[in-house]
Protein backbone atom coordinates (compact mmCIF):
# COMPACT_ATOMS: atom_id res chain seq x y z
CA UNK A 1 0.00 0.00 0.00
CA UNK A 2 1.80 3.63 -1.18
CA UNK A 3 0.45 5.97 1.35
CA UNK A 4 0.35 9.61 0.07
CA UNK A 5 2.73 12.39 1.99
CA UNK A 6 -0.42 14.54 3.24
CA UNK A 7 -2.29 11.30 4.62
CA UNK A 8 1.25 10.08 6.23
CA UNK A 9 1.31 13.58 7.47
CA UNK A 10 -2.56 13.39 8.79
CA UNK A 11 -2.33 10.06 10.51
CA UNK A 12 1.34 11.43 12.12
CA UNK A 13 -0.38 14.80 13.31
CA UNK A 14 -3.27 12.72 14.57
CA UNK A 15 -1.56 10.47 16.42
CA UNK A 16 0.77 13.29 17.94
CA UNK A 17 -2.27 14.86 19.36
CA UNK A 18 -3.59 12.06 20.58
CA UNK A 19 -0.39 11.19 22.22
CA UNK A 20 -0.23 14.57 24.34
CA UNK A 21 -3.74 14.39 25.59
CA UNK A 22 -3.32 10.98 26.64
CA UNK A 23 -0.04 11.45 28.47
CA UNK A 24 -1.29 14.51 30.08
CA UNK A 25 -4.33 12.13 31.07
CA UNK A 26 -2.47 9.67 32.31
CA UNK A 27 -2.52 9.02 36.25
CA UNK A 28 -0.20 10.71 38.47
CA UNK A 29 0.59 7.80 40.52
CA UNK A 30 0.78 5.42 37.80
CA UNK A 31 4.01 4.11 37.78
CA UNK A 32 6.61 5.49 35.07
CA UNK A 33 8.51 2.55 34.38
CA UNK A 34 5.04 0.41 34.15
CA UNK A 35 3.14 2.59 31.91
CA UNK A 36 5.99 3.00 29.26
CA UNK A 37 6.07 -0.86 29.36
CA UNK A 38 2.50 -0.79 28.59
CA UNK A 39 2.26 1.72 25.92
CA UNK A 40 4.79 -0.13 24.40
CA UNK A 41 3.23 -3.89 24.93
CA UNK A 42 -0.39 -2.39 23.39
CA UNK A 43 1.61 -0.70 20.58
CA UNK A 44 2.84 -3.84 19.78
CA UNK A 45 -0.61 -5.44 19.40
CA UNK A 46 -1.87 -2.68 17.73
CA UNK A 47 0.46 -2.35 15.26
CA UNK A 48 -0.14 -6.41 14.12
CA UNK A 49 -3.13 -5.62 12.15
CA UNK A 50 -0.87 -3.00 9.71
CA UNK A 51 0.34 -6.19 8.00
CA UNK A 52 -2.82 -6.20 6.51
CA UNK A 53 -2.40 -3.09 5.18
CA UNK A 54 1.56 -3.31 4.23
CA UNK A 55 2.18 -7.22 3.59
CA UNK A 56 5.64 -8.47 3.81
CA UNK A 57 7.18 -8.22 0.55
CA UNK A 58 9.75 -10.88 1.88
CA UNK A 59 9.62 -13.77 4.37
CA UNK A 60 9.73 -12.70 8.22
CA UNK A 61 13.26 -13.69 8.15
CA UNK A 62 14.54 -11.57 5.28
CA UNK A 63 12.52 -8.74 6.49
CA UNK A 64 14.02 -8.66 10.00
CA UNK A 65 17.79 -9.36 8.34
CA UNK A 66 16.88 -6.05 6.69
CA UNK A 67 16.66 -3.98 9.72
CA UNK A 68 19.58 -2.81 11.37
CA UNK A 69 21.15 -0.79 14.72
CA UNK A 70 18.68 2.32 13.74
CA UNK A 71 16.18 -0.31 15.58
CA UNK A 72 17.69 0.62 18.85
CA UNK A 73 18.24 3.99 18.27
CA UNK A 74 14.89 4.51 17.53
CA UNK A 75 13.75 2.26 20.75
CA UNK A 76 16.03 4.42 22.57
CA UNK A 77 14.62 7.70 21.41
CA UNK A 78 11.05 6.48 22.06
CA UNK A 79 11.67 5.93 25.64
CA UNK A 80 13.57 9.39 25.85
CA UNK A 81 10.48 10.89 24.17
CA UNK A 82 7.86 9.08 26.31
CA UNK A 83 9.42 9.33 29.60
CA UNK A 84 10.28 13.34 29.06
CA UNK A 85 7.06 13.83 28.47
CA UNK A 86 5.55 11.81 31.26
CA UNK A 87 7.74 13.45 33.71
CA UNK A 88 7.00 17.01 32.13
CA UNK A 89 3.39 16.60 32.39
CA UNK A 90 3.50 15.25 35.57
CA UNK A 91 5.85 18.04 36.78
CA UNK A 92 3.47 20.71 35.52
CA UNK A 93 3.67 21.34 32.16
CA UNK A 94 1.45 23.01 30.07
CA UNK A 95 0.15 20.94 26.72
CA UNK A 96 0.14 24.43 24.52
CA UNK A 97 3.76 24.69 25.65
CA UNK A 98 5.73 21.91 26.04
CA UNK A 99 5.07 20.24 22.89
CA UNK A 100 5.85 24.07 20.87
CA UNK A 101 9.08 24.20 23.05
CA UNK A 102 10.16 20.84 22.12
CA UNK A 103 9.14 20.47 18.69
CA UNK A 104 11.18 24.05 17.91
CA UNK A 105 13.82 23.12 20.06
CA UNK A 106 14.31 19.86 17.46
CA UNK A 107 13.09 21.63 14.16
CA UNK A 108 16.64 23.51 15.11
CA UNK A 109 18.49 20.66 16.25
CA UNK A 110 17.46 18.69 12.61
CA UNK A 111 17.86 21.62 10.39
CA UNK A 112 21.05 21.98 11.10
CA UNK A 113 22.22 18.30 11.97
CA UNK A 114 20.57 17.65 7.93
CA UNK A 115 23.08 20.26 6.82
CA UNK A 116 26.12 18.78 8.87
CA UNK A 117 25.65 15.00 8.31
CA UNK A 118 23.41 14.64 5.74
CA UNK A 119 24.17 17.70 3.47
CA UNK A 120 20.89 18.54 2.52
CA UNK A 121 20.26 22.32 1.92
CA UNK A 122 19.93 25.10 4.01
CA UNK A 123 18.77 28.16 2.60
CA UNK A 124 17.75 31.87 3.78
CA UNK A 125 14.11 30.82 4.47
CA UNK A 126 14.72 28.10 6.71
CA UNK A 127 17.41 30.25 8.82
CA UNK A 128 14.01 32.84 8.78
CA UNK A 129 12.02 30.24 9.77
CA UNK A 130 14.33 28.87 12.74
CA UNK A 131 14.11 32.58 14.09
CA UNK A 132 10.99 32.57 13.84
CA UNK A 133 10.50 29.33 15.62
CA UNK A 134 12.95 30.49 18.14
CA UNK A 135 10.83 33.62 18.48
CA UNK A 136 8.37 31.80 19.15
CA UNK A 137 9.27 30.23 22.17
CA UNK A 138 10.84 33.50 23.51
CA UNK A 139 7.10 34.90 23.43
CA UNK A 140 5.84 31.72 25.15
CA UNK A 141 8.49 31.20 27.77
CA UNK A 142 7.46 34.86 28.44
CA UNK A 143 3.80 34.67 28.89
CA UNK A 144 3.94 31.43 31.10
CA UNK A 145 6.28 32.90 33.70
Amino acid sequence: MKVGYALAMAVAIGGQVLYHLMQKSLSASAHPVLSLMAFYAVAALLSLPLFLLFPLQQSLRESVGQLNASVWGVALAIVLIELGFLLAYRAGASLNSAFVLTASVVTASLLVMGWLLFQERLSLTQLAGLALCLSGIALMSRSAA
